[in-house]
C-alpha cells in the first residue's frame, strides 16, 4: 500500500485521507517531472511544476499528520527545497 494512503488511513480523518490522495497525485507528478528535468539545479522548471506545490503540501502534511509527517521523506525533501524557491520567486 502507498505510504501516503497508509498514513491518511492511520490518522483516520477525512482531511487526512483527502490530503493523502493529493499527495499520491503530487508524488506521481513529481517523479515524472524529475525523470524529464532530472535533479539539475540549472534546469529551469515551467510554471505549475510539482516543485511549486511541494512546500505547500509539506506544510499541510505537518498540520494534518503532525509528527508522522516526518515519515514522508520524499515530500519533506522537496518541500524544504521548494520553500526557498517560493520565497525567492515572490520577491522577484
Amino acid at each position: 500500500m502507498n505510504t501516503y494512503r497508509r498514513l491518511g488511513d492511520h490518522i483516520g480523518t477525512n482531511e487526512a485521507r483527502e490530503l493523502a490522495e493529493q499527495l499520491v497525485a503530487w508524488h506521481d507528478a513529481m517523479v515524472r517531472h524529475l525523470r524529464v528535468v532530472g535533479t539539475q539545479r540549472e534546469v529551469k522548471c515551467v510554471e505549475d511544476c510539482p516543485h511549486e506545490e511541494a512546500a505547500l503540501l509539506w506544510s499541510a502534511a505537518q498540520a494534518v499528520f503532525g509528527g508522522r509527517a516526518s515519515d514522508l521523506v520524499f515530500l519533506r525533501a522537496h518541500g524544504h527545497l521548494a520553500a526557498p524557491l517560493r520565497s525567492h520567486r515572490k520577491a522577484a
